[in-house]
């Protein structure tokens, strides 16, 4: 069996290589009609283009002592990327798996599960990670594509300057400014899964200091298909159920956003949305493992908006201070669970050049989370309401100690918060640039996972287990000592570029992780009541005794073939291992316990000008064989093909999963099922006005 898709796999790569190959066009060589600046960068350009989520200040890509990777909204654009996770699975060193169509799993470095819970993700330095359970919540992400400027992913930790969580990652959603979106622009989209996507939008700028835009989208998606449905429980018993016919999914959003400039030191920005999403779910209760679930169709409903505002002043080029303020209050209904969250932020940051080659920053900031819960028929929170707070200081210091050759940065994080721990999170990274044209860096650093409310005050109803003549019924507690999940990393990167031609990127990396989330089953049963079959009540309790390690690499190039083509490859590779010490015969993992790590990964994208007017993209992604979850290593191939018949309108045509490989990327956690992937096409009209 696994040669026999090993087979296949090599087969379907043969063919994109054939065709991407094939590619010189028969026609005159220009490059297509210009839709912003970014478009005309070269393979050489492409490694100075601008970058503000590693140290919170604008540098250059290639003078950040990272590991990061930049979307462009061209990449974007020509990946056919309908939401913020199909663009995502374009990174390097990113895993990216599609759950039931709707649902994504996003992590890196590791650590791969429905809400991976150490990767911080934001829009425009604003939090999307919830305090709630740890994670992101992915479906509820609906960013209008043509508004993004770009996505900056740092690979590795990130919690010096955005603060715990930030522990395997930081995806950072940065949107165009107001005054780049002036005018209108409408676009319209069906397919066979994406049924209906409208998306509408206006900017001005009424005078040189001021400018705005609004915007509003619309979306409707049927992933069903009358697909086979994957269940999976207690991490082990996994359900097979035919056919899948509801998993519809409606989202409405709207929002504006507005800048000023009031003098030649000052800048403002306010932004806020609005949305409300629904999706019909196919669920699955256990009733008596490993044999018995019960089925039920369900509803969940997303609604709620966030506002946004930031202040910055620039006294001089190494003199500025910000302060930014968010609010998001979010009304989520599951079929098991359902509550309201609200999470209020205020930070403040100023950075200063002290000398000719020393920079210093600084900062501090405020959070205040609280929620009010309602408990379903398997899921629950014991207070059901609860507020937290936290403040955090922040200090890191940057100097060149050889100008223009050697730099280094060292800083630390300090958070206190409502559970009465002192948090500190160190980091030291180095950057040497023999030339202009070669960058080096190291960094070692220290981050923390914080506890959540399913940590510390979980109750959740796992079902009946049968074990032996007995039916144990399990519930899943939560712990109010349980602490942070702490990791130390010790990662390196070069950088080379080469003229016009092509440029190479490659990091690898090495992290320990302690203090795991585990659950402990050391209590005694709190009761046995008699019957047939007798039953057993058992607690699983959060605890810390987990711990793990993870070690790998990534590399990725761009080498500009002609003025018109450009190939995007890359390659990672990940090794996981989490373990229990050995006087833990009554711990056991949870979710965490099987994470959806690929241990390989390859993209390759290539990017074609076939004329001025037409735009050819192929890409290809490869997987191995997922051995945590006994799931096949993977070839799929996507296709995009765009037509501007002027320079205000473009038709493009993408297709995802050319070969229609029929396969599972994941399994589910929640009682919700994954479903295979199907070959699903896009048709899209975009229009300027």
């Amino acid at each position: 069996m696994g040669l026999a898709a090993d087979m296949v796999n090599m087969k379907s790569l043969r063919i994109f290589a054939l065709a991407v190959c094939a590619l010189p066009p028969a026609w005159p060589q220009h490059v297509g009609v210009p839709t912003n600046d970014l478009d005309k960068l070269t393979a050489d350009e492409l490694f100075s283009v601008q970058v503000t989520s590693v140290g919170r200040k604008a540098q250059q890509l290639s003078k950040a002592p990272a590991a990061v990777f930049v979307l462009t909204a061209e990449d974007i654009r020509r990946s056919g990327a309908t939401c913020i996770p199909e663009a995502l699975e374009w990174v390097p060193g990113l895993t990216v798996l599609h759950l039931d169509g709707r649902s994504w799993v996003v992590s890196a470095r590791g650590g791969a599960r429905l809400y991976a819970d150490k990767i911080l993700v934001m829009i425009d330095g604003r939090s999307l990670y919830t305090p709630l359970f740890s994670g992101v919540i992915w479906d509820a992400i609906d960013v209008p594509m043509a508004d993004i400027e770009q996505i900056e992913v740092v690979r590795g930790p990130g919690a010096v300057m955005w603060g715990p969580n930030a522990v395997n990652g930081v995806i950072n959603i940065i949107t165009r400014k107001a005054g780049a979106t002036r005018g209108g622009q409408v676009s319209v989209a069906t397919g066979n899964e994406l049924l209906n996507s409208t998306e509408a939008r206006w900017g001005d700028a009424p005078s040189d200091r001021l400018a705005y835009r609004v915007w509003g989208k619309f979306d409707y998606r049927t992933p069903a298909f009358d697909s086979p449905g994957y269940f999976r429980f207690d991490n082990q018993f996994t359900f097979r159920e035919s056919p899948i016919q509801n998993l519809d999914a409606g989202t409405g959003r709207m929002g504006f956003r507005v800048e000023g400039q009031p003098d030649d030191q000052d800048q403002w920005m306010l932004q806020a949305d609005v949305y409300k999403m629904d999706r019909q779910d196919a669920l699955g209760y256990p009733v008596l493992l490993p044999t018995t679930i019960q089925q039920a169709q369900g509803h969940t409903d997303y609604e709620g908006g966030d506002i946004q505002a930031k202040w910055t002043r620039t006294a001089s080029a190494g003199n500025e201070s910000e302060l930014q303020f968010t609010y998001s209050k979010d009304d989520l209904t599951y079929p098991f669970l359902s509550g309201q969250v609200n999470n209020l932020t205020v930070n403040y940051q100023k950075r200063t050049q002290t000398g000719e080659h020393n920079e210093l920053y600084w900062g501090a900031g405020y959070q205040q989370y609280w929620d009010d819960t309602q408990t379903g028929p398997a899921v629950g929170f014991s207070p059901s309401g609860y507020t937290y707070r936290s403040g955090d200081a922040v200090i890191r210091d940057e100097w060149q100690f050889v100008p223009g050759r050697w730099m280094a940065s060292a800083g630390v994080r300090l958070d206190y918060g409502s559970y009465r721990r002192l948090e500190y999170q160190p980091s030291l990274r180095l950057l040497y640039t023999p030339t202009s044209k070669q960058s080096a860096w190291l960094g070692v650093s220290r981050a923390v996972r914080t506890p959540s409310r399913l940590d510390r005050n979980a109750d959740i109803n796992e079902g009946l287990l049968q074990i032996g003549p007995a039916v144990a019924s399990q519930y899943l507690v939560g712990n109010l000592a349980f602490r942070s999940e702490v990791e130390r990393s010790l990662e390196a990167g070069y950088r080379v570029q080469s003229g016009q031609r092509w440029s190479v990127d490659a990091s690898v990396f090495w992290s320990y992780y302690e203090r795991l989330r585990v659950l402990d089953m050391s209590a005694v049963p709190t009761a046995i009541l008699p019957g047939t079959p007798p039953m057993l009540l058992m607690d699983l309790y959060t605890g810390n005794g987990g711990a793990g390690r993870s070690y790998g690499g990534e590399v990725w190039g761009s080498f500009q073939v002609m003025e018109h083509w450009r190939l995007i490859p890359s390659y990672s590779y990940l090794n996981e291992t989490r373990w229990l010490p050995a006087a833990s015969a009554y711990w056991q993992y949870y979710w965490d316990g099987t994470p959806a790590d690929v241990p390989h990964q390859a993209l390759l994208r290539s990017q074609h000008d076939l004329s001025r007017t037409i735009r050819l993209d192929l890409m290809a992604r490869a997987r191995s064989h997922n051995t945590s979850m006994d799931l096949p290593g993977v070839v799929l191939m996507d296709a995009r093909l765009a037509w501007r018949p002027t320079r205000n309108g473009e038709f493009s045509v993408a297709v995802q999963n050319l070969a229609n490989r029929q396969v599972l990327e994941c399994l589910p956690e929640l009682m919700t099922p994954a479903i295979p992937l199907r070959r699903t096409f896009v048709i899209r009209w975009t229009q300027k006005l």
